[in-house]
């Protein structure tokens, strides 16, 4: 916090060189990077204690895509969630930190001007089941269980933690989640047995 608070007075600063000010910069963008490295090590090794209250996914959703907003806009990613999305018993914080990698790493795998959808069906009287969609390169078959494996990843900036910490909160929630095809194209992550509170 220190690096980067100096960093970015120092790029701020209008008789800084211009050469100056691009490096400051850059060293905030470096500290960003790390901290969220840090925080993705921090959340894989913390105990996953579930506190469950109802949850409104549609609200959740929203917060979590207002969030991201800048990383959707940066990359013109549309993203459509479905209007009426059930209220379910989850941890609302960890359900975020979920929703949070699941949709990151959906904007990371599609293209500019790439399509991510969130959509709910009813799977009996009780239960849920949650996609997160995306129409990008999809997940070659046989990576498809060791993507949530920690420290697995085919981004060589990223940790290989984002879908390790998401299979966590799943299991904590007593849920499943699963990799498949999104016909035609794409990947499809899939969160089954949520409880819904409304009938």
């Amino acid at each position: 916090n220190i690096i980067r608070g100096l960093a970015q007075m120092i790029s701020t600063q209008g008789d800084a060189a211009a050469e100056v000010r691009e490096k400051s910069t850059r060293i905030v963008s470096e500290t960003d990077r790390v901290t969220s490295q840090l925080n993705e090590f921090i959340n894989y090794s913390r105990p996953r204690e579930v506190r469950r209250s109802p949850v409104n996914l549609n609200a959740a959703v929203g917060e979590v895509v207002r969030t991201l907003g800048f990383d959707l806009e940066e990359k013109q990613v549309r993203l459509e969630v479905a209007p009426e999305l059930p209220v379910i018993e989850a941890d609302e914080q960890l359900l975020r930190q979920a929703l949070f990698n699941l949709l990151l790493n959906a904007i990371q795998a599609v293209g500019s001007g790439g399509q991510i959808q969130v959509a709910a069906a009813r799977a009996n009287a009780t239960e849920v089941t949650l996609d997160i969609k995306d129409d990008g390169p999809g997940v070659p078959p046989e990576h498809r269980t060791e993507i949530f494996k920690p420290y697995f990843t085919t981004n060589e900036r990223g940790t290989g933690l984002g879908l390790a910490v998401v299979q966590q909160i799943v299991l904590a929630h007593g849920w499943e989640i699963r990799c498949l095809a999104n016909e035609p194209k794409g990947a499809l992550f899939r969160l089954s047995h949520l409880r819904s509170v409304t009938a």
